[in-house]
């Protein structure tokens, strides 16, 4: 790790030898020579200005100075931007000043007015209706304010607005909590029904048409009908319609106020309904409103109307001078497309509706000491090329997902890896209106529910600090990657059956990945380190998992399944040894079949305060599980189990390196230290400082979403 670090600052320091720059700044001008004295104004005429210049022997820094550089079209480079190995271009802000570049656009005071049509008045609340306000976005010629999709699981693609550095809130109802089915009636989505009456039941005796058909279900909150006036504007509801990990926003066609119910406008995949207690779901299916008009009744909410293409809005405090913004690009705010041999350093890029950066092709691009916050999608995209790095960046308030990679050749023989690195980033707060599938970083996972993959051989993952997150930690698949001396925490607030590392991929497609050192914790529905299918070639050494887990609830620390290698009787390919499992609800549980060839090493591990220490579960010929206490392991070793506190230095307080004579290291002669202090982030020329405990709430067990009936089945 010091050695990878030191590479990267000796190029920086040899490339400063010989060196042009350029200087940006608020206040300039670009007519400007682009000096210290007499800067550019845009990074597009400085950008301008390095293309001009033969560098091929030379570094060329562009210094930005302090200020907020509001973009109104993305920041593009291309293969005529950039450097050489030797001789990078750089994109820095100068001498640790703050540079904000942001994409989105002031909204001026006398654009944002009271609202004083009688029938928009009518719509809010009485006490209400002299707190909110309105802006023309048609006026003001903003471009994303078309229609929702009848159907999305994202934020459906329209602006977003911010007050003073924060994302504000779409309306939303019930405010706290959420609506919940009564009773599915038709669960829709092409789903086959053992009784065709039943399946018929709204139709009131006629036949309904051919799947598939959208759902119906009976509603409990008398507060729906208060919508019944405004469908034809547009009214859309969100939920985990079946499962926790499926979370479509879907348009409602009808509501039958005398019957209760609410018909939507288009089938949500595999129906509505919990799927385990077909057809009429459990009655805890959770969904709620969002973005009406009628529903913003807090400080801080606000709604489109798509019909009169208006934003209303109830501010939470005095809207200063340049204080209200709406983000309107809807693609990433900084792109580098077949770009080589740039380093963006010391940045702060915010408020666009789309990704932060984008990288796609190219060869050795440095992302490095940068912050990413309150963007809609995915804060950081690597999309192909080669030897990409992002270090010591700070990556928050997201929308999607922290760090998305793609990348190498997984079809050639041998195959050839893209080497990203992605090492000593602090990713939190993310996933934050697409609520599943958003990884802090994913390499070689795409998809949902059931799984899917895309190629990323050979990246590098280490020393990430990855925390609060309704969903997933780390998503991968493909092949040849490892992860190593990451610290996760408080995932899966919202949906369980997930891991702080998660894959679901296929035996042909996956394999070879590295878990090592990793420090899992205080999640207290999530799974660990997780195989939802196969487990090709897997190492996991060395990490240490106390996910603190809630009772009744998944709470797996390693957790490894079997899927398509038992269809295909391909061995078990498992080694995991020297690890910690503590006060989870499982230790360790392994899926086995009996008529393929175990391979797996499973040895040298400690479980310790679980509710369960080990389980193997066997899957027989009729179907039916059994538990084995057999666990996989090489003759000369052993796992072993405590009922207390075995010898960590702190258990309390979360310290969780081994005391020097701690029993384990006599039960276990072959145990090898774990270096828990060198898990996390650590200090470099990037990263200045280090979070504390309190800052990030790092050892607490924040409260997650109970009572959606979405206890996996195979986990009981």
């Amino acid at each position: 790790m010091k050695k990878f670090i030191v590479t990267i600052l000796l190029i920086t320091s040899y490339a400063v030898l010989s060196a042009q720059t350029f200087f940006v700044s608020t206040t300039g001008n670009d007519a400007n020579q682009g000096t210290m004295e007499k800067p550019f104004a845009t990074l597009e005429k400085a950008k301008a200005a390095v293309k001009a210049l033969n560098h091929a022997d030379k570094t060329v820094t562009v210094f930005i100075r302090g200020g907020i550089y509001s973009l109104e079209k993305p920041f593009k480079l291309t293969n005529e931007d950039g450097g050489t190995a030797q001789f990078p271009i750089i994109y820095a802000a100068y001498n640790n000043e703050k540079v904000i570049l942001r994409g989105s656009k002031a909204i001026k005071p006398a654009d944002i007015r009271k609202i004083s049509d009688k029938n928009t008045l009518k719509r809010i609340a009485s006490n209400l209706r002299t707190k909110l306000v309105e802006i023309d976005l048609a006026a003001l010629n903003f471009q994303n304010i078309k229609a929702y999709p009848d159907k999305f699981n994202d934020d459906g693609g329209i602006v977003e607005l911010f007050l003073e550095n924060e994302r504000m809130l779409l309306s939303r109802y019930p405010n706290v909590g959420d609506m919940t089915m009564k009773k599915v009636l038709i669960n829709g989505g092409g789903q086959e029904v053992k009784n065709a009456d039943w399946a018929n039941f709204y139709a009131a005796g006629q036949k309904d048409a051919a799947p598939p058909r959208p759902g119906v279900f009976e509603y409990r909150d008398k507060h729906t009908s208060r919508w019944i006036n405004v469908l034809d504007r547009g009214v859309w509801i969100k939920g985990f319609w079946r499962i926790p990990w499926q979370n479509e926003a879907v348009r409602i066609a009808k509501i039958d106020t005398v019957a209760q119910t609410i018909t939507l406008k288009v089938p949500v995949a595999g129906g509505i309904g919990n799927k385990y207690t077909r057809p009429e779901g459990n009655g805890k299916e959770p969904y709620w409103v969002m973005n009406l008009l009628e529903e913003v009744d807090l400080p801080g909410e606000w709604a489109i109307d798509f019909k009169d293409k208006k934003l209303y809005f109830y501010p939470p405090k005095k809207i200063s001078k340049g204080s209200l913004r709406i983000a309107d690009i809807n693609t990433s705010l900084i792109q580098m497309t077949n770009t080589s041999n740039i380093q963006l350093t010391g940045i702060t890029i915010e408020e666009n509706m789309s990704n932060g950066i984008q990288i796609i092709g190219g060869e050795n691009n440095l992302i490095a000491g940068c912050t990413v916050r309150n963007v809609a999608k995915t804060a950081i995209i690597v999309d192909g090329g080669k030897n990409h790095t992002i270090l010591s960046n700070d990556l928050y308030n997201l929308g999607g997902s922290g760090v998305w990679l793609r990348g190498g050749d997984e079809n050639s023989v041998p195959r050839v890896a893209a080497n990203f690195k992605v090492v000593n980033n602090h990713i939190y707060k993310f996933s934050q209106l697409t609520r599943i599938y958003e990884a802090g970083i994913n390499a070689g996972f795409t998809g949902g529910g059931g799984g899917g993959h895309h190629v990323a051989v050979g990246m590098y993952i280490a020393h990430n600090l990855i925390h609060d997150t309704p969903h997933v930690g780390v998503l991968f698949g493909s092949w040849d990657s490892k992860f190593e001396y990451n610290e996760v925490f408080d995932y899966c607030k919202v949906s369980d059956d997930m891991g702080a590392f998660y894959a679901y991929d296929q035996y042909h497609q996956m394999g070879n990945h590295t878990f090592a050192y990793n420090f899992i914790h205080n999640s207290p529905i999530g799974d660990g380190i997780y195989f939802d299918d196969d487990h090709r070639d897997m190492k996991v050494y060395g990490n240490i998992v106390a996910l603190c887990s809630e009772p009744k609830r998944h709470g797996t620390a390693f957790l490894y399944k079997s899927g398509t290698q038992a269809k295909k009787n391909n061995p078990h390919s498992m080694e995991c040894y020297n690890n910690i499992a503590v006060n989870c609800n499982f230790g360790y549980q392994f899926m086995s079949f009996p008529h393929i060839v175990d391979s797996n090493k499973i040895y040298n591990n400690v479980a310790a305060m679980n509710t369960v220490q080990f389980r193997n579960r066997i899957l027989m010929p009729d179907n039916k599980e059994r538990d084995t206490i057999h666990i996989p392991a090489p003759a000369k070793y052993k796992n072993v189990s405590y009922s207390y506190d075995s010898g960590f230095v702190d258990l309390q307080n979360f310290n969780l390196s081994l005391k020097p004579d701690s029993r384990i290291y006599t039960d276990l002669p072959e145990f090898k230290t774990i270096h828990f202090e060198k898990i996390g982030l650590f200090i470099d020329e990037y990263r200045r400082k280090l979070p504390t405990d309190n800052e990030i709430k790092r050892f607490e067990n924040m409260p997650s979403k109970k009572d959606n009936g979405t206890e996996i089945l195979d986990r009981n």
